[in-house]
């Protein structure tokens, strides 16, 4: 049975809780394609940033990138055992998330520096930093203090030498899109400039991961696009076969982890509706599946049917809205023959080609009121212009 059913056979007749949390496992990460892809690609570059001073990892919201993010750390701070142990006040990468405007209101830098200085500052008294900042100072243990009076310039001052004592591979954002809600093009601008010029002082660069509304803070700044590095995240689109049969592998690895007396057919008959109500975006699927499975389990049913999909799944109007989301941001990311053609048209290849035809014509219209003007010049000033005379006489009317 545990071959069949890819869990333990006794966690049939454990209590419904039992074997939720199994399903659910969060040390269990199913490593799809698309995730192996923007992990290796996003190890890589971390590891060897070639200049970038920011890293972009986009994709639609539900595609999973909070379990890329948490791969990574898993991944550096094994890799790094060694070394740490050496290097005591050495952190080989730094992990916090970018918190949500309240309201109405934009983004605030003085409580995100406070969430970065608290996740830098590591417990072990004896590699303690002394911030000599007002408003940041320790208690008699080693805790670090950082009062509500603490400015926004000493609570950035504290968060950039923290940063440089520590030298962290990189400084990773999760919900990196919060900086930027509700801020305006000036507004965001700014926002941009903070970026910029913490990792100019730091030199250490900031890894975020976010939404497609990132994008928008590459248009707005070319100087920062060009030291940026994007990683794309994508759902799995049902054009291509290869990205359905990965889905549809994915969903059967999903049912065979449910400790139910009969597996439910996700791939077989209701891999559809699992990639409609998911728009192919895995973390979204298994949030779902996991509702699916708790209500299946709740009702002591021998598996998981359509009708529990159904009652647990998002709405189609919702789904809507992620999908068209996703296809926009797609579309701005992937190079099309549009953009090619404007990219040229940037570098002067679409200009040259014009100005080359633009010259042949007037040269050949040129040549031509040349040609005309002769003709007329050797023309005697009497003479007519030449045309054809008509042949015979009209026939007389009896």
């Amino acid at each position: 049975m545990n071959n069949q059913y890819g869990f333990p056979p006794e966690l049939i007749s454990q209590p419904p809780e039992q074997r939720l949390l199994y399903f659910k496992n969060p040390d269990k990460t199913i490593m799809h394609e698309q995730l192996k892809i923007a992990f290796n690609k996003l190890f890589r570059t971390v590891h060897e940033s070639a200049g970038a001073s920011i890293i972009l990892v986009i994709g639609p919201s539900g595609v999973g990138k909070s379990t890329l993010l948490q791969l990574l750390k898993k991944k550096i701070l094994e890799e790094s055992l060694v070394q740490m142990s050496i290097s005591p006040a050495w952190i080989p990468i730094v992990c916090v998330e970018a918190p949500a405007p309240a309201g109405k209101a934009t983004f605030r830098w003085k409580n995100f520096y406070r969430t970065i200085l608290l996740a830098v500052d590591e417990p072990g008294i004896d590699q303690k930093i002394d911030y000599d900042s007002d408003g940041v100072h320790r208690s008699s243990n080693g805790k670090l203090l950082i009062s509500q009076k603490a400015t926004e310039d000493s609570l950035r001052s504290s968060m950039e030498k923290a940063l440089i004592h520590r030298h962290p591979y990189t400084l990773a954002i999760d919900e990196f899109q919060h900086i930027g809600k509700l801020a305006g093009i000036e507004l965001l601008q700014a926002h941009m400039d903070c970026v910029k010029s913490a990792v100019n002082i730091t030199k250490v660069p900031w890894t975020g991961f976010g939404t497609y509304q990132l994008i928008d803070f590459l248009e707005l700044s070319p100087q920062l696009s060009r030291r940026t590095k994007i990683i794309h995240f994508p759902r799995y689109n049902l054009q291509f076969d290869e990205d359905i049969n990965e889905f549809k592998r994915v969903l059967e690895h999903l049912q065979l982890r449910m400790p139910l007396k009969e597996t439910p057919p996700l791939r077989q008959k209701y891999w559809e509706f699992c990639y409609e109500r998911s728009i192919g975006n895995i973390g979204t699927l298994i949030g779902w599946l996991t509702d699916a499975y708790d209500l299946c389990l709740n009702e002591n049913a021998t598996t998981l049917t359509l009708e529990h999909l159904q009652q647990t799944a998002k709405s189609a109007h919702e789904c809507e809205q992620m999908a068209s989301e996703a296809i926009l941001g797609e579309e701005r990311l992937i190079d099309s023959k549009y953009t090619t053609k404007s990219l040229r048209a940037i570098l002067g290849f679409d200009n040259s080609e014009a100005k080359t035809k633009k010259h042949n014509t007037l040269n050949s219209e040129g040549n031509q009121l040349k040609s005309n003007h002769k003709s007329k010049q050797k023309r005697k000033p009497i003479q007519r212009n030449p045309k054809r005379d008509k042949v015979g006489s009209p026939k007389s009317e009896n």
